[in-house]
């Protein structure tokens, strides 16, 4: 939707260049490059298109730039979230091997207390008026 508003408002921009060029074909004009370099009499219309084309491949060059900076930041992002991801993958599977250590080490305590006959009394929170 948003391209056919853009492309809505160029064609409406160049309308009114195409009517602005049409009604100065008569007059020439003689164009100040640099101080002294000065062109030849030359049509307002052609002085006009050409500053058009000029000023569209300046927009096009800076465009392009930006997209060629936003892909390379594109790239850099997708390379940063592989590593990122591959490092979570690590972290959980060592929190997986943590997980199952814990679960050894507590068959291997329940194992203890039941050969030499020792029960655990669960300890209860002492209820006192200070924090």
């Amino acid at each position: 939707m948003w391209n056919k508003i853009k492309l809505i408002i160029w064609l409406a921009i160049l309308l009114v260049v195409a009517y602005f060029v049409s009604m100065n074909t008569t007059p020439n004009v003689s164009v100040n490059i640099l101080p002294n370099l000065k062109t030849p009499e030359i049509p307002l219309a052609l002085v006009i298109i050409v500053s058009i084309i000029i000023g569209a491949v300046l927009i096009l060059l800076f465009a392009i730039t930006d997209w060629i900076a936003y892909k390379i930041d594109k790239m850099k992002m997708g390379r940063k979230l592989k590593q990122l991801e591959k490092e979570l993958k690590k972290c959980r599977e060592e929190n997986q091997q943590k997980l199952e250590q814990i679960k050894k080490l507590e068959g291997e305590i329940e194992l203890l207390k039941s050969e030499k006959n020792i029960t655990v009394k669960p300890q209860q929170e002492e209820e006192s008026g200070t924090v």
